[in-house]
């Protein structure tokens, strides 16, 4: 009857160690399954993130692109005038501008003509010894903009009493980048002699065998280069 007693006793031990094993699993396997259910909520949480990331990130580029159009809008009928000695505009910078820049050009359809908007220079006042700041430059009529960006080019140095000094258009920070990514294919067009050039505000203008093609980014030039390297007499197909 002991024997019975104790065999009976360690069978309910096992039954309830048993019990409590399952009770543990049990317990386990729900905070597994909360687990799982978290994470993939989390999951859906990061996908639906990246999504809206992505949306941002592109009505973010958009929008720059727009700003950079209207700050490039506002920028098209000026040019910076760089190393002109300070204070050799005087008290009336468009004043003197109008009187210089045509006769300094050389361009008498613009004398008594010339009218400028405005004209100011940018950056703080620093030491005397420090290169002269530059002269930001709004033309009127952006024709006469252009009338002295041709004569600019056209003449090899321009002189303020005996002092060198050059003109640039006003570009916004954005553009002058976009335009330096097609330094390269530019370079490679200008050895093969094909003519080129920029179209404001940052496409290049390409034109081979009478045909001109605008392209917006240097891939599209890259790609159109070795096609006519493969037209190219002597080229043959692999």
């Amino acid at each position: 009857m002991a024997l019975q007693t104790d065999f009976s006793n360690r069978q309910d031990g096992v039954l309830a160690a048993i019990a409590g094993m399952r009770k543990e699993v049990g317990e386990c396997m729900e905070r597994v399954n909360n687990a799982e259910l978290r994470i993939s909520g989390t999951e859906d949480t990061i996908i639906q993130l990246q999504a809206k990331v992505q949306s941002l990130e592109s009505k973010n580029k958009v929008m720059e692109e727009k700003v950079i159009d209207l700050e490039a809008r506002s920028r098209s009928s000026n040019l910076r005038l760089v190393n002109m000695p300070a204070k050799a505009e005087g008290d009336d910078a468009c004043l003197f501008l109008e009187k210089w820049i045509p006769e300094a050009l050389d361009i008498p359809s613009l004398n008594s003509k010339l009218t400028l908007v405005c004209a100011h220079r940018i950056g703080q006042r620093s030491d005397p010894n420090a290169p002269p700041r530059t002269l930001i430059i709004k033309f009127l009529n952006d024709r006469d903009k252009m009338t002295v960006l041709k004569a600019v080019r056209a003449k090899k140095q321009l002189l303020y009493k005996d002092r060198p000094v050059r003109f640039y258009p006003d570009l916004v920070a954005g553009i002058h980048k976009k335009q330096k990514e097609f330094d390269a294919v530019s370079q490679k067009l200008r050895t093969m002699g094909i003519r080129y050039g920029m179209l404001l505000p940052a496409k290049l203008l390409v034109t081979h065998k009478d045909k001109t093609q605008t392209f917006e980014n240097p891939a599209d030039v890259e790609a159109f280069i070795r096609r006519i390297e493969e037209e190219m007499p002597g080229r043959t197909g692999l």
